[in-house]
């Protein structure tokens, strides 16, 4: 299975493990509750489904960073820090954790489903191809539901 989000098999698994996932389960690390995870994955994924990234240069040091991120490094590492649009602490309640699931799911199978291009600058890998937005979100993804161990 490749991994990455454009693949339908992964996007599959991806699903198969937030259905795992519970409103009360714990998060092995960071300060994010369940639901505040959720919101977050689904603002991270939607711009980038929606087109929301303003295109920039990318910098030696993004694309240096975008290797090793992407090609080397088999996991995120723990504790980065979020873009402030994105942090969520703290900005949901646990009662919409169902919807945020849900959502979830929907954004999963888009990813999957997807036929059109994706170019747009991530803020810490520069400028990416549609193949390695596939694999920066299967990732992001797979980094998240890791700190909640499922």
């Amino acid at each position: 299975m490749k991994k990455n989000l454009l693949n339908k098999a992964a996007a599959g698994k991806m699903i198969a493990r937030v259905n795992a996932l519970q409103a009360d389960t714990q998060p092995k690390w960071g300060i994010m509750n369940a639901t505040e995870m959720l919101l977050h994955c689904n603002l991270c994924n939607n711009q980038v489904l929606d087109g929301n990234i303003p295109y920039q240069k990318s910098t030696i040091k993004q694309q240096l960073l975008r290797i090793i991120a992407l090609y080397i490094a088999p996991h995120f590492p723990k504790n980065l820090k979020t873009e402030p649009d994105n942090d969520t602490k703290g900005k949901i309640g646990a009662d919409q954790f169902e919807a945020q699931k849900k959502l979830f799911i929907e954004t999963m199978q888009q990813f999957a489903e997807r036929k059109d291009p994706i170019t747009l600058t991530h803020p810490a890998f520069g400028n990416l191809n549609t193949t390695q937005w596939g694999i920066a979100e299967w990732k992001h993804t797979d980094h998240h539901l890791r700190q909640f161990g499922v």
